[in-house]
């Protein structure tokens, strides 16, 4: 994903609005919950309510998650 978009979903989540993203290598989906600015990292939760922690290059945009509910 782009750095912009990165940003964009990590102002939206601290807003409280959803934002969801799919990890390219293993197709996990999660849900954003926090951001690391500086170092490129994505927090979410996925679906089985896992925390992980992504790298924002390793992750697609995911508008309409494929899971439900993701919360």
């Amino acid at each position: 994903m782009k750095k912009e978009r990165f940003i964009y979903l990590c102002m939206e989540a601290e807003a409280g609005r959803d934002a969801f993203v799919l990890h390219s290598d293993n197709n996990e989906e999660g849900m954003v919950t926090d951001c690391d600015l500086h170092a490129g990292r994505i927090m979410v939760q996925t679906p089985d309510h896992q925390a992980r922690i992504w790298d924002f290059n390793e992750c697609d945009d995911l508008r309409h998650p494929k899971s439900s509910p993701m919360i």
